[in-house]
């Protein structure tokens, strides 16, 4: 083509996708806008040899379910097209990353225990998917969401394979739990801060769920100090320390508290002491501050965030719900125990009784049962579907064979976990510390069903899991082979 007419061309078409924008922009609808900046930043970004574009895809959808939570994911492309974050990373990134596998430019799975038995679990899943949905329509694709969220664990696979896009993704993390503390500490100060200033068609940008705060916290405190082991720089204990404090200040921090205590006792059982007593130091050192504040204000101490932290830690073995709680902060955790018991143990029964092999699957109802058992059949705003454990949540919707593919991967997840621990790398270890306080949190919580805590669970994990193995390819590269090969002349002298 002449390139005069290419340039008028080119010109043209710009033009006219610039008035279509601005006719979308004025009348906010913002999806032909998105879609063509988004293909320019990707055509620009192929062109520069960055990070991966998928790689800047998932950084994106990390952060923001991290930091902006549950305003973040009720953000969608339009009002129009009902897409929300995780599933518009989806859309997009996984046709791409599959055009570079066909071309041999990128490697999503790999062989070993875990990659196996989670294609085994998202096939069981897929399997049984259409006729759920014959069953029971959009439900049962909702509830398919635990298992389909798995892909992030391929993406972050494939991308922690390009040097830069890892890197991308390591910094994100960095950036994401320094910011994370500081957000948190503003919810706390101002409540209604985001709602009042940062906001889009009325969903803020921040909005965080008490629960998933409290476990992003305890994630962001195991990574910021993988950073000061990775370089012994101090000023990483700082934000670290602010995780840490702020944890016990959130409303729903039993879980996170649980999960906080079993992986610091997997880096004791690693023999890595240190990290114990920072933490003791730390909580040591708030709780004096507390007290003596308390002792010269002249206020109770039992009103304060430690004693409502100390009540919550102690509400986790009053699995009767018989406890008595003072702390107006406090509620009543212990009723809240009775809560879950229960309506586990509902649904533990009705897989039992009705499909124990392959359960009740995707979009089942699995809290009518329950409802009618813990009397809250009348109860108008209850809308959760989840039994809060993703355990029992597997369990309910693919039975024993289900059960025991996610137990699998666990297992899968322990030996990745011993295997960071030998080799000591910082990185590793960090991701993989990411993946666990999540998964122990989503035992007794709704962390895993939706997009807020899996994309950023099953991102860590493929980030431990290829990190890992790109350390042991390093490992095995034989040191002659790093060296640079000797001129003819000096290998027919040389001995």
């Amino acid at each position: 083509m002449n390139p005069a007419h290419r340039t008028v061309l080119v010109a043209a078409v710009g033009a006219l996708a610039a008035i279509i924008m601005g006719f979308g922009i004025a009348d906010e609808h913002l999806l032909f806008s998105v879609l063509v900046v988004g293909m320019l930043l990707w055509a620009t970004m192929e062109w520069v040899r960055g990070a991966l574009p998928e790689a800047w895809l998932v950084a994106w959808a990390v952060f923001g379910y991290i930091v902006g939570n549950r305003g973040f994911a009720q953000f969608s492309l339009s009002a129009d097209v009902p897409l929300l974050p995780a599933e518009a990373v989806l859309l997009v990134a996984v046709p791409a990353m599959a055009a570079r596998m066909a071309f041999g430019q990128a490697q999503a799975v790999f062989r070993d225990g875990l990659n196996y038995a989670l294609l085994v679990w998202i096939l069981i899943g897929a399997a049984r998917l259409p006729l759920d949905f014959a069953a029971h329509g959009f439900y049962a694709l909702r509830d398919f969401a635990m298992v389909y969220y798995a892909v992030f664990f391929f993406l972050a696979q494939a991308c922690a394979g390009h040097a830069t896009s890892v890197r991308l993704l390591r910094s994100t993390l960095t950036v994401t739990f320094v910011v994370l503390p500081v957000v948190a500490a503003i919810e706390q100060l101002a409540p209604g801060f985001f709602f009042a200033h940062f906001t889009f068609r009325g969903i803020p940008f921040v909005f965080h769920k008490s629960d998933l705060l409290a476990a992003y916290l305890a994630a962001g405190f195991f990574w910021l100090w993988t950073r000061y082991e990775k370089n012994h720089v101090k000023l990483w204990l700082v934000p670290a320390a602010a995780s840490l404090l702020l944890l016990g200040t959130t409303a729903s921090s039993r879980a996170a508290m649980v999960a906080l205590v079993l992986v610091t006792v997997m880096w004791l059982a690693a023999r890595r002491w240190r990290i114990a007593v920072a933490q003791t130091l730390i909580v040591g050192a708030a709780v004096s501050a507390v007290i003596f504040v308390s002792a010269l204000s002249n206020r109770s101490l039992q009103q304060t965030a430690v004693y409502s932290a100390y009540e919550h830690a102690l509400s986790i073995f009053d699995l009767r719900g018989t406890g008595t709680y003072v702390n107006e902060e406090s509620g009543n955790p212990g009723q809240n125990n009775r809560f879950r018991l229960t309506w586990w143990n509902t649904v533990s029964r009705d897989v039992l009784a009705q499909n124990p092999v392959f359960g009740l699957g995707f979009g089942y109802d699995l809290a009518a049962r329950f409802l009618v058992e813990y009397e809250l059949l009348g109860a108008e705003d209850f809308t959760t579907r989840s039994p809060h454990s993703m355990i029992v949540s597997v369990f309910g919707r693919m039975g024993a064979v289900g059960l025991a593919l996610w137990l699998a991967v666990a297992v899968g997840m322990g030996a990745l976990t011993r295997r960071c621990f030998q080799v000591g790398d910082p990185d590793a270890l960090g991701f993989i510390c990411i993946a666990w306080v999540l998964w122990f949190s989503a035992c007794v919580g709704v962390v895993l069903e939706g997009p807020m805590g899996a994309v950023v669970f099953w991102t860590g994990l493929g980030l431990a899991n290829r990190h890992l193995a790109e350390l042991k390819a390093d490992e095995a590269i034989p040191v002659a082979d790093l060296q640079p090969a000797l001129p003819a002349d000096e290998v027919a002298a040389s001995p």
